[in-house]
């Protein structure tokens, strides 16, 4: 029997139940959405130096804006269109059901990185991350109109691109954040080739797509 192989712009090949369980779970659990949180919970919650001096109260604040922003309200607003009809899927299975999405993400994103830069006592790094995510949503609206670019790939590489930006700042506590980061990355863009419609280029695109967006956020912009 011929062995099947994947090209570039190929979608997934067939996989055992077992497998596309695990990459379903991979593929909810690391959504890009909650990969945003992750990211924040990290840097107020785990990183020991950059929200030193915060009251925990002030850490929630934080981090609880991050999570309605870009995580509720999101969540909200596509169940919102999927019982009007607007969507014909939650999951946005086509170019056209993810166009009003994106322009809400775009609006969500800004605002939060609109709160947190008028916040003095905000440290840089939380900033530009959040600019580095609203960057991400205007980049996945444009290349939308183009092809499905893949938002998991897109959310990936944010969280790469996040720990490249501690490491060269000198902040990286140790190797482990960035060792787990590639693990997630690694089975998020691997899970999104075995249960979705994307081929690799809609899922490396994004990856890029995500990890420039962080690192001109961080150091161009």
């Amino acid at each position: 029997m011929p062995v099947q192989t994947a090209s570039f712009t190929q979608g997934p090949l067939a996989f055992s139940p077992l497998t596309r369980f695990f990459a379903s779970f991979v593929s909810v659990l690391f959504h890009p959405l909650l990969i945003n949180v992750l990211m924040a919970a990290f840097l107020i919650y785990f990183h020991p130096a950059y929200f030193t001096g915060f009251d925990e109260k002030t850490k929630l604040l934080r981090f609880l804006t991050v999570v309605n922003n870009n995580f509720v309200l999101l969540m909200l607003a596509v169940l919102l269109m999927k019982a009007l009809g607007f969507v014909k899927s939650i999951y946005l299975k086509t170019q056209r059901e993810r166009v009003a999405p994106y322009i809400i993400a775009v609006t969500f994103f800004f605002w939060t990185y609109y709160i947190f830069r008028n916040l003095t006592e905000m440290p840089l790094v939380m900033t530009d991350m959040c600019q580095g995510i609203f960057f991400s949503a205007c980049v996945a609206l444009l290349l939308n109109s183009y092809y499905k670019i893949s938002m998991h790939g897109i959310g990936a590489g944010g969280l790469i691109g996040l720990m490249v930006v501690i490491l060269f700042n000198g902040g990286m506590p140790g190797a482990l954040p960035l060792i787990v980061s590639f693990l997630i990355a690694g089975l998020v863009c691997s899970a999104r080739m075995i249960v979705s419609d994307h081929n690799w280029f809609d899922v490396i695109t994004g990856f890029i797509a995500g990890l420039l967006c962080q690192l001109t956020a961080a150091w161009i912009i």
